[in-house]
């Protein structure tokens, strides 16, 4: 009995790959268990750690950032010699651990750290220390909502207010711009965003509304956030020569939108990253059980998200899928597929933080329902 194991991460609880190891040890008890674990990322938490299990990375030597607000920080890349390609992490570079509290605005912050380290791989490139094809970024989990205006800001960009004053790149100021300035040569490797939601960044409503209250935007931040985007994209119209996509991919509060029209960077959705690279040896004709999970399986994860991914995989192909959550909260879960099965973790304990708490210990004992469902 083939079973695939490729669970999502469960936010502020585990990464996808420490959740793929315990229940690998959970179902490994029954010797007719054949178990293939495939640990899923679709760019956000866990990104890095899932590609070095791919890829088999080596980890480069820490390049040292001035992070915001002129905090001296380290970060690491990840490196694939053999194709010449570097791995990195919005989550753990721009996400909410990179920012003190009193910081955790996303009308206040930026994504400059990402530029930083990004101009940081253009100069190992230039001085012939590293050799670099692509750059692959796993957009999501982010703290900010900048449009990616912080990073492009590292590469020139900038922002004049109507006295020409220089304006701090951040998203309160962007409604205040009346001039936008970018004169960038092409970057010496390429750049693929692989994000983790398909809304668009200004839609009705869109991802600023969707995902700014968790990233701590107020009803009023937010609608401060849109109209300064959308001053920006009409300066980007007047100002320099270049195209706008029809459709804003609003992953990581719009930076991998931002990256793609600054700076060139192809988008690569969680569904082609997940398809061609995390599953591409997995023959699902072979496959008789996957089980998969996240910590809150919504109406989001349906649209883009690993576990979302795989419900469709595993309903075209007919294949049993057991999602181990910890919450599900979908208003119409009947109208979903019959082979669709859910465990959650908040059935074993009075509130979502014990859960939270205890989410090893609810793991295997939903891995021990699961089972025992299994050998029926």
């Amino acid at each position: 009995m083939n079973i695939l194991i490729c669970p999502n991460s469960y936010k502020e609880c585990a990464d996808s790959s420490t959740i793929s190891e315990i229940l690998k040890q959970k179902f490994s008890c029954n010797p007719e268990f054949n178990l293939i674990s495939k640990p899923l990322t679709d760019g956000g938490d866990g990104f890095l750690k899932v590609c070095k299990n791919i890829y088999n990375l080596k980890r480069k030597s820490a390049l040292e950032i001035t992070s915001y607000k002129d905090n001296l920080s380290k970060y690491s890349i990840s490196y694939s010699r053999k194709d010449r390609r570097v791995f990195i992490e919005t989550a753990k570079l721009i996400g909410f651990n990179r920012f003190n509290e009193s910081n955790r605005n996303p009308s206040r912050i930026n994504s400059s750290d990402l530029g930083i380290v990004l101009q940081k791989l253009v100069t190992l490139v230039d001085d012939h220390e590293l050799e670099i094809d692509s750059v692959w970024i796993g957009v999501g989990g982010t703290a900010t909502i900048d449009f990616g205006i912080g990073a492009c800001s590292e590469f020139g960009l900038k922002l004049f207010d109507e006295n020409n004053n220089l304006l701090e790149p951040v998203p309160n100021n962007f409604v205040n711009a009346v001039r936008l300035d970018f004169n960038f040569k092409k970057l010496p490797f390429g750049v693929y965003c692989i994000v983790d939601v398909e809304t668009e960044l200004l839609g009705n409503p869109g991802a600023v509304e969707i995902y700014g209250p968790q990233k701590g935007a107020s009803s009023k931040d937010i609608q401060n956030i849109k109209n300064g985007i959308s001053n920006l994209l009409s300066l980007i119209e007047s100002d320099v020569n270049l195209s706008i996509p029809q459709k804003l991919n609003g992953a990581g509060g719009g930076l991998a939108a931002g990256l793609n029209i600054f700076l060139g960077a192809e988008i690569i959705s969680a569904k082609q990253f997940i398809e061609n690279e995390i599953l591409k040896d997995i023959d699902f004709s072979k496959i008789n059980f996957v089980i998969s999970g996240e910590g809150k399986f919504d109406q989001q994860s349906l649209e883009g998200k690993a576990t979302g991914v795989l419900v469709k995989i595993c309903q075209e192909n007919a294949i049993p899928l057991y999602l181990i959550n910890g919450s599900t909260e979908l208003t119409e879960i009947n109208k979903l597929s019959d082979n669709l099965h859910f465990v959650n973790l908040i059935d074993f304990y009075s509130s979502i933080a014990d859960a939270m708490l205890n989410f090893e210990e609810g793991l295997k004992r939903a891995a021990e329902i699961v089972v025992k469902q299994l050998i029926k």
